[in-house]
């Protein structure tokens, strides 16, 4: 039983582990590893005389990327939850954002966890991240809407502590995005190192930091959609019995879009975002990929009726209708993880 459950709660960090990669976040390397409580007696629930005086929280593991807005790194204190349907409720999430709360509230005073996870002298603010998967891939529940339904006034969180959580449905549509990624370099659509994610400078927050690495923070990755902006991808081919640099593929913006598309509405928002960001007008190729795991059957309809509408607008300028003209529309397949504790108990590593 034992080995079974550690192969349940290594499903949870393998997917995590492969999903957050290619948004370009950073897995430290401890993990499963507690730190002391330093405020027991606001952080244990029970006390009896004959208690052991130590108490720890849990760290299953840390991730933390560059925030652009922010100019900083986030460190993620990270619960990883494997459960199978049956389990997944909103009373049992809430108890788990409860404890991250506790958890945090430490982490961000806490000497020992400041030793083990922060890597260099960088400002830095720690959050915490509840990563809830589903292995036997049969929740379809609402899980975000059924927990806004609880009572969550009473979760012990501080003023300046954010947790973030990342439910089912979330990592299928993480996942399913991580696989086009993964198509699009192999058809040489995009390079594998050199894509980022766009963060232009806005009214009262300027991007700082190398634009060419750019991850995808964990607001962009819970937002209706993403952009992500790439270089042109070359390959060296054979000429004259030389090698020779040639152009695959130009530079580009690839948009992940998280909505069901069931409005044309929604796209003429979009086709303003992409128009006050100059994406429209710059001449490079735009690929609309919507990989929402719920997508509406007219949602095509809805797209070429928001661009008809959208050039009407604009009094059928020509000039409109070719930039919107540039953008290839195309439906990711969900793709759902095959991870499973029964796969993983057979794994060999290397």
């Amino acid at each position: 039983m034992a080995g079974e459950t550690a192969n349940i709660a290594e499903v949870a960090n393998k997917i995590s582990k492969d999903i957050f990669k290619w948004f370009r976040w950073e897995k430290l390397p401890t993990m499963d590893d507690n730190f002391p409580c330093h405020k027991v007696d606001s952080h244990k629930k029970k006390k009896t005389k004959t208690d052991n005086p130590s108490y720890t929280h849990p760290v299953d593991t840390v991730f933390r990327y560059f925030d652009p807005y922010l100019n900083k790194y986030i460190y993620l204190n990270t619960d990883l939850k494997s459960y199978a349907k049956k389990s997944i409720n909103p009373a049992q999430t809430k108890k788990a954002i409860e404890s991250l709360a506790r958890t945090i509230d430490c982490a961000s005073s806490s000497v020992d966890w400041k030793k083990k996870y922060i890597l260099d002298t960088s400002p830095y603010s720690i959050r915490a991240l509840l990563f809830i998967y589903n292995w036997d891939k049969e929740y379809d529940a609402d899980l975000m809407g059924e927990l806004q339904k609880l009572k969550l006034s009473d979760i012990p969180l501080t003023e300046d502590s954010i947790i973030h959580i990342i439910d089912p449905q979330r990592i299928t549509y993480l996942y399913s995005v991580v696989k086009d990624i993964e198509s699009l370099i192999a058809n040489q659509d995009i390079s594998k190192d050199e894509y980022s994610f766009l963060y232009p400078d806005l009214l009262l927050h300027k991007a700082h930091g190398d634009q060419s690495k750019y991850p995808a923070t964990i607001e962009a990755l819970c937002s209706p959609y993403m952009i992500m902006k790439h270089n042109p991808v070359y390959e060296f081919q054979e000429v004259n019995g030389a090698p020779k640099k040639v152009l695959v593929n130009d530079s580009g913006y690839v948009i992940y879009y998280n909505e069901t598309g069931a409005t044309y509405e929604e796209f003429l928002y979009l086709f303003d975002v992409l128009s006050r960001l100059q994406i429209l007008s710059s001449d490079n190729l735009i690929k609309l990929r919507v990989a929402s795991p719920k997508v509406d059957t007219n949602i095509r309809s809805n797209f070429e009726r928001a661009k008809s509408t959208y050039i009407a607008d604009w009094g059928l300028d020509g000039y409109r209708e070719k930039d919107l003209e540039r953008i290839e529309f195309d439906i990711v397949p969900t793709t759902a993880s095959n991870y499973s504790p029964g796969m993983l108990a057979w794994r060999i590593d290397d």
